[in-house]
């Protein structure tokens, strides 16, 4: 009889912890595994629902500077979920004045107008397009992304299978996409990414530095060129004012300490020589650049 009372206890305390209640959701489950089907957060083998709380729908009218004869208007849904996360999906039209349709289901749109004529640049649902004011596509490829670049008309920067290049507005190549990395840094330039070194080019596709640099970034004014394990500068325009000779060139303030031979010089943020390069130690005190020479420091 002792045997069975204590199986009888055993069994109940099982079915009351099986139907324990969720303490997140607050469902009862007959097991203390469970899942939902629409999305879950959780650990371990717990999860909970992520559900539509709400939708938010607006109508945005977008107008184009400069531009009477097309305007565009954008549907925007925005769900916003229990997890706090929400998601916007936006459809655009695009109207000639008069109000017909020049083009439908946008994602985003860009509008240009270059030589007086008008060109938009599209995302639609299978990748970015530029059509002309009569929605005739005038790319032919599939690109991934589409930006105007400011600073020199009839240019866009694409993307087409994880590589960068420039197209003008019919799609006629200025840089070919082949960098895997194309970085603007001002006045038309752009660091690039090539089999695994860095160079840089203009908006026109003329080669300011090859792609043999281990690295490349701008510092201050000028830009910082790496070869060969030795430092170099450009300047802003990409033309290079210090050959990739030196063993160290960084920021020291305000200036831009360079080292060669175990000697230390200062360049200001534009690149010029402040002091040649002849000191064996060079810090910046209170504003002001001091150089240690025949172990005397001394004012530069």
């Amino acid at each position: 009889m002792k045997k069975i009372l204590v199986g009888l206890l055993v069994v109940l305390m099982s079915c009351s912890f099986a139907y324990s209640k969720c303490a997140t959701c607050g469902s009862s489950h007959c097991n203390h595994s469970h899942s939902h089907s629409h999305g879950s957060h959780g650990s371990g083998s717990d999860s909970h629902p992520v559900y539509l709380v709400r939708t938010e729908t607006r109508q945005d009218e977008i107008k184009f500077p400069n531009c009477a004869d097309h305007y565009a208007i954008m549907d925007v849904t925005i769900n916003h979920y229990s997890d706090g996360t929400q998601r916007t999906y936006s459809s655009g039209t695009i109207y000639h004045s008069d109000g017909t349709v020049l083009e439908s289901e946008c994602q985003s749109v860009h509008h240009v107008i270059y030589n007086e004529g008008h060109y938009f640049i599209i995302k639609k649902a299978n990748g970015y397009k530029i059509i002309d004011s009569e929605g005739k596509i005038l790319t032919k490829k599939a690109y991934s992304k589409m930006t105007e670049l400011e600073g020199k008309e009839n240019r866009v920067l694409v993307r087409r299978d994880k590589k960068y290049g420039i197209i003008d507005l019919h799609e006629g190549v200025i840089v070919p996409a082949k960098y895997n990395k194309f970085d603007a840094i001002g006045n038309n330039i752009f660091i690039t990414k090539l089999n695994g070194y860095y160079g840089i080019l203009d908006i026109d596709n003329n080669i300011l530095v090859e792609n043999d640099c281990e690295k490349i970034k701008p510092l201050y004014d000028t830009i910082l060129l790496k070869r060969y394990h030795k430092y170099g500068l450009a300047d802003s325009g990409g033309k290079i004012i210090l050959n990739p000779h030196y063993d160290k060139i960084k920021k020291l303030g305000e200036y831009i300490l360079v080292k060669k031979d175990k000697k230390y010089g200062v360049m200001d943020y534009e690149g010029n020589l402040v002091s040649e390069i002849i000191y064996d130690s060079i810090k910046l005190e209170r504003n002001k650049l001091k150089g240690l020479k025949n172990k005397i420091w001394s004012e530069i």
